[in-house]
């Protein structure tokens, strides 16, 4: 569900300086709702010669301090991975729960804590994720870059890439033989594409966000009656 190590990295890299988490949270109140199809594009060529390349598409559905992120599958696909989760019958304290493509529903309190939660629908489980596992279920850890798509704290230490126009402003950072280019929706207060590209030609990779329709119902809404555990009772 998230970008790549390198692309992570280089966002890293961008952002110098945090925001104070009392800024930080008066600016996700201020940040419009937001229903985003986010698609993503990795390329690599490997000292084989040999091009791989990955593509797929994320849903994210943001509201004042709440972000729901779930990957889009093909209607095939997803009636195969609800059937086989559906069979499986998983418990919780089950070793085998079916974890692929689980939504994650992200929520922080008023005090700045950040709640994660894996979300096993045809099982009826919320399960919520300790720090230490953020990584087994795709999540940076990064609450700014979940919520914005990229920590707005970054923007001011990139380049502008002249003044914004039709709600955009683009920017620019240089690392190394990579190239980090941001376009930043001003009025929607989200990353439209982020793009990192070496000099090489050899490793592209692009993230590119776009408007949908809000579902009739907030998934998060339904979650919420669901049976609760913690992720070590999915281990063994």
């Amino acid at each position: 569900m998230s970008a790549s190590v390198a692309l992570k990295t280089l966002l890293a890299a961008a952002a110098l300086a945090a925001l104070p988490l009392a800024a930080s949270a008066a600016g996700d109140a201020e940040a419009p709702d937001q229903n985003l199809r986010i698609q993503h594009h990795v390329m690599s060529i490997g000292k084989d010669g040999v091009q791989r390349e990955s593509r797929y598409a994320d849903l994210m559905f943001r509201r004042a301090d709440t972000v729901w992120i779930e990957r889009e599958l093909p209607p095939a696909l997803r009636a195969d991975h609800d059937h086989e989760a559906s069979e499986a019958k998983v418990h919780i304290g089950h070793s085998h729960a079916d974890n692929t493509a689980a939504p994650l529903w992200l929520s922080r309190d008023p005090a700045g804590k950040v709640l994660v939660n894996m979300v096993l629908r045809q099982q009826r489980k919320l399960i919520e994720v300790d720090k230490a596992n953020y990584g087994n279920v795709g999540y940076g850890g990064s609450w700014a870059n979940a919520y914005w798509l990229v920590d707005p704290a970054s923007l001011p230490r990139m380049k502008s890439l002249g003044t914004a126009g039709k709600g955009v402003q683009r920017y620019e950072l240089q690392q190394g033989e990579s190239t980090l280019r941001i376009e930043w929706d001003t009025v929607g207060r989200y990353a439209r594409r982020i793009e990192q590209r070496n000099g090489h030609g050899t490793s592209l990779n692009v993230m590119t966000a776009s408007s949908i329709p809000a579902p009739k119902t907030l998934p998060w809404k339904t979650a919420d009656s669901y049976e609760r555990g913690e992720y070590s009772d999915l281990l063994d």
